[in-house]
């Protein structure tokens, strides 16, 4: 189709130099929807055309995921900007927000009444609500209650055939009988695009401490996170950093990181519990540092890997990454991240993950390397009730095609 020929609603461009590439591709389309008709306006266009469509939010996360398999078209959300005022409701801990919000300008906003989103994660200046909840990644507070598909409450949203829907919380209509709140959270722009959201928010906290705990030997920092983990008040953030990651912060050794938020009371008396069976010390400005675990890694990493495995084999996987690169790991969920100027560290990492029970998924590495495996690792048991929703939801395969689990 000519430019010309689209709705000027649907805020349609040909790419320029500001907009990103994708592995190395870029589309022949831009389009930037004013709302969510307009959005349901311009996937139904892609839809007819059978165009290959990536929604993009901030662009925090586009090195994730394999290379897509075609590339017609960006849907960008920047035009589904706006915190909906009239539907904030401080009693109640709810608001409603539009996807292409980010959530710094949702937590500033949410300051003025002592309230925030329990979500930390990387470069949230940047960050929008819609692309926050597509990839479902929790950030730095990976307790039950402060995962993306905890604070969902609902959303509504639009099919890839240009369909829209509502899903949860105070409005509730699912399509072909799929709860799409739960597909929905994780799925990476691949079954649909969130327009607006409704949230769950907690009070701010009185007080925030963070304490650290070094050690020699990882092992040492394993056995202080299993007495520590179920203390009164449970760390709101645990991570352990590895020496050379702690170097660049002004620390040394393994580093248990956790950080307590609540009253005085209870923040007072979780430090008192730590102390009594550890030689811990209060990292007194500590803003600076949990931003940059936050935003870890940083973008001149070559290869960047997630591994995921039990919560108790997390710091014997983290370990045995350890070779000499920056590397993060939450004890809590099993979650080790590592960075490394060598690709060819691949195979050596996916060896000992697989020793130690671990998926691994590849989140940057060079495009060459991409193009040859799925960034995902070996297939799921799921795929194929993946791939039947997929097909259900998205039968022509237009959404981010190719670039999710199985290249999905």
């Amino acid at each position: 189709m000519d430019l010309n020929e689209f709705p000027e609603t649907l805020g349609a461009r040909a790419p320029n130099g500001n907009d990103p590439r994708i592995d190395g591709l870029v589309p022949s389309l831009v389009l930037e929807p004013e709302d969510g008709a307009a959005t349901a306006e311009a996937l139904t266009l892609c839809h007819q055309e059978s165009m290959g469509v990536i929604p993009i939010g901030g662009g925090t996360r586009l090195e994730l995921g394999n290379v897509p398999s075609r590339l017609d078209a960006y849907l960008m959300t920047s035009g589904l900007k706006g915190i909906e005022i009239d539907e904030h409701i401080p009693g109640d801990f709810t608001m409603a927000v539009r996807a292409g919000t980010t959530l710094g300008e949702t937590q500033r906003y949410l300051k003025e009444f002592r309230q925030y989103v329990p979500l930390d994660v990387p470069h949230p200046d940047e960050a929008t609500i819609g692309g926050i909840f597509a990839l479902g990644e929790p950030g730095q507070r990976r307790r039950p209650g402060a995962r993306p598909r905890d604070l969902l409450l609902g959303f509504e949203g639009v099919l890839a055939d240009g369909t829209p829907f509502k899903a949860g919380g105070r409005v509730v209509k699912n399509v072909a009988g799929y709860e799409l709140m739960k597909l929905f959270v994780g799925s990476a722009g691949t079954l649909a695009v969130m327009t607006r959201a409704f949230l769950r928010l907690r009070a701010l906290p009185e007080e925030v401490t963070t304490v650290v705990i070094q050690a020699r030997r990882p092992r040492a920092v394993a056995a202080a996170w299993r007495e520590l983990r179920n203390l009164p008040l449970a760390p709101e953030m645990a991570v352990a950093l590895s020496p050379t990651y702690a170097e660049s912060h002004g620390l040394h050794e393994w580093n248990l990181l956790l950080r307590f938020d609540g009253l005085h009371e209870e923040t007072r008396g979780a430090l008192h519990d730590v102390r009594q069976r550890f030689d811990a010390e209060v990292l007194p400005d500590d803003r600076n540092l949990w931003d940059a675990i936050r935003d870890f890694p940083k973008s001149d990493a070559a290869l960047v890997l997630r591994g995921q495995a039990a919560p108790a084999r997390t710091i014997p996987l983290a370990e045995s990454w350890q070779d000499g690169g920056a590397l993060i790991a939450y004890p809590d969920t099993g979650i080790v991240y590592s960075q490394t100027t060598d690709p060819e560290a691949l195979s050596d990492r996916r060896a000992r993950a697989e020793e130690n029970g671990a998926a691994v998924v590849i989140e940057k590495a060079p495009l060459e390397m991409k193009r040859e495996l799925d960034v995902y690792g070996e297939t799921p048991g799921g795929y194929e009730i993946m791939r039947r929703i997929k097909e259900k939801l998205d039968p022509k395969n237009i959404l981010s095609p190719g670039r999710f689990v199985g290249k999905i």
